[in-house]
């Protein structure tokens, strides 16, 4: 076919669009509860009050050029969220007013605050909980790395047997005589989130990451040997490349036998065996420069995780749950919480959830119950099990759909943020706005545009989790009520 007949093709199809653009009604046809839209032919022309502007070749190309492929970024890879077009789409809600205190709700967590001095003497512990933003140890990894730098201690705290989803802070994998496992292999893992095929059928011993791993009789029949085997990333002398401890959380009711515990330090290797573990709890000192260690197990039990951590300094622990809404810690045993919250001297909890409700639904009702009423009960809940521990919670980010052929903020997400920030509040718990901190509505574009966030206008890049764990650890750490008390 010549040139000038794929040519005449192309302004054809383009007069054809245009007639359909001109004959259909403005506000759309409507098919029951949904509107059926089509772009204006100023819409589809972009038409400015100077006049239509001239479509030509060139700036076709030049469109077409503009547009940069984004930065690959495993979590938006595994956790793609489908951004919804609204060429078909429900009629916008209306949004009630939420009318919002404005005060500095960090005065919620000045027992937080005053604990950091006495991290050169006990541990303090964080404890981050939240959705797939916070997989692969993002945004936790900038408060754990600053925080040690300036309070002190070391290690990247809990993890659980079965490393499923990569980490950018430590290497884990588990063996089983010898075989390595993958993701899908291994003791059998049950989820207080996710699927409900993942979640135990009539218990609620998942332990304080959400997870449990079952070390039964079929697993580990005879001289088989599970092995969990640990080291950094990356070679920087960083603290939490470096731990001198490990607690493991075991059930105690079964037990779990021939315990060794491999380290190397330096070029030396230290080993410490226990015939038998009968404790929920049980901690293993180390020489202070390990930075790697083999853990074997043989047994049967529950392996509710494993922490890498120091004796004094900050510990931080990062508990992503993909796809969760945060509403499953009272689905968690008290006793289970309680115990470790007090036995590890947790005293501050953050809860970074609320993004999975957004696509989900366009009632307004939905969310306001969601917000009022499952995250408050969850709110008291966790207090109840940490009545030391000042609470956090951290709103979803800037989120994107496409409407009218236009990528913009899902309507609904100013709305959940302002009654996140009125139940932080009413419940005294300190709230940090993360959609505010982005810049706001239809900050997630330009997040986007410069590579801070992914094609799926929903998670960020791993730059852009820097970014937002460098911001959120300076909102934190410049609350003046805590720099006065510092002079």
């Amino acid at each position: 076919m010549k040139p000038r007949h794929i040519a005449y093709i192309i302004w054809i199809i383009i007069a054809l669009l245009g007639v359909v653009c001109w004959m259909v009604p403005e506000d759309g046809f409507s098919i029951g509860k949904y509107t059926l839209r089509w772009p204006t032919l100023a819409e589809a022309l972009e038409l400015t009050n100077e006049g239509m502007r001239e479509l030509t070749s060139d700036s076709l190309l030049a469109a077409i050029d503009s547009t940069a492929l984004m930065p690959t970024d495993s979590v938006i890879q595994q956790d793609m969220l489908v951004v919804k077009d609204s060429v078909l789409k429900k009629s916008q809600p209306i949004i009630p007013e939420v009318n919002v205190v404005n005060t500095d709700s960090r005065a919620y967590m000045a027992a937080f605050y005053a604990a950091l001095d006495s991290a050169s003497t006990q541990p303090v512990r964080v404890v981050h909980y939240g959705d797939s933003q916070i997989e692969e140890d993002r945004i936790t990894n900038v408060l754990r790395e600053r925080w040690q730098k300036q309070y002190g201690g070391g290690g990247v705290g809990l993890l659980p047997l079965h490393q499923t989803i990569p980490t950018r802070t430590i290497r884990q994998w588990l063996s089983i005589n010898g075989a390595v496992q993958t993701a899908q292999q291994g003791p059998k893992r049950y989820l207080v989130y996710g699927l409900r095929s993942m979640s135990l059928a009539d218990s609620d011993d998942y332990g304080v990451m959400g997870q449990v791993a079952v070390m039964d009789s079929t697993l580990v029949e005879g001289s088989e040997d599970i092995v969990i085997n640990i080291e950094p990333i990356d070679k920087k002398r960083k603290p939490h490349n470096y731990f001198n401890r490990v607690r493991l959380l075991t059930d105690s009711a079964y037990a779990i036998k021939n315990f060794e515990l491999r380290i190397m330090s330096g070029d030396s290797l230290n080993v410490i065996k226990n015939s038998e573990l009968r404790i929920k709890s049980q901690d293993f000192l180390l020489p202070d420069s390990t930075t790697k260690c083999e853990i074997h197990l043989q047994g049967k039990g529950n392996v509710y995780g494993v922490s890498l951590e120091t004796p004094t300094g900050v510990i931080v622990d990062n508990i992503p749950m993909r796809g969760c809404s945060g509403n499953i810690f009272t689905k968690i045993d008290s006793t289970q919480l309680s115990d470790f919250y007090r036995e590890t001297n947790t005293r501050l909890i953050i809860l970074q959830f609320g993004g999975n409700m957004i696509p989900q639904t366009e009632n307004p009702s939905t969310i306001s119950g969601y917000v009022r009423s499952t995250l408050r009960q969850q709110i008291r809940y966790i207090r109840a099990c940490a009545p030391q521990a000042s609470i956090l919670f951290i709103g979803p980010s800037d989120m994107s759909t496409r409407i009218d052929g236009e990528m913009t903020t899902y309507p609904l997400v100013p709305y959940m943020d302002k009654l996140l920030k009125k139940m932080a509040e009413e419940e005294q718990i300190a709230y940090w706005s993360m959609y505010d901190a982005m810049g706001g509505k239809n900050s997630m574009v330009h997040w986007v545009e410069v590579g801070l966030a992914g094609s799926d206008y929903v998670h960020f890049t791993r730059t852009g989790a820097n970014k937002i764990g460098r911001m959120l650890y300076e909102w934190l750490m410049t609350y003046p009520d805590l720099l006065n008390s510092k002079q």
